[in-house]
């Protein structure tokens, strides 16, 4: 994804990784989004994050997932491959499947938005401080 969405930059193609809740990609492929879960890409569980940046390279798609150590044991990997990134921050390690959900929901048409307008920034961080505040997103730096 060097610089580019894909085939339709409104509705990129999301692989929600392991780390999240299979249950969510469902969900919002159910309203339009264009997620895949890692179990449905690659025909199993346990895919190395190398294997997993690789497809999404191929595919222009956006990895979604919710290990930050993912950004700093690949960093050099996800600089060269140039795919976006979302990572979903979960407070003290832990999120509901609904939570997971509601965090997506409302910073996806943000992101969209945002690979459109600074096509550059490639890896963001989305969060709520808790059930009940207004999801944020942010730019990360690798």
């Amino acid at each position: 994804m060097t610089g580019k969405l894909g085939s339709d930059p409104d509705n990129p193609l999301f692989l929600l990784d392991e780390s999240l809740t299979p249950a969510v990609a469902a969900a919002l492929a159910l309203v339009g989004y264009r997620f895949v879960t890692v179990v449905a890409a690659f025909g199993r569980n346990a895919v190395e994050d190398p294997e997993i940046i690789e497809w999404c390279r191929t595919q222009n798609a956006v990895w979604v997932h919710a290990d930050d150590r993912a950004r700093k044991q690949h960093r050099a990997l996800l600089l060269q491959s140039g795919i976006l990134t979302v990572w979903v921050y979960r407070k003290r390690g832990r999120m509901t499947a609904r939570e997971q959900l509601r965090v997506l929901v409302y910073t996806l048409p943000q992101l969209i938005r945002d690979w459109r307008e600074r096509p550059h920034v490639r890896h963001y961080r989305v969060a709520a401080v808790n059930e009940y505040a207004k999801p944020g997103v942010r730019q990360v730096e690798l």
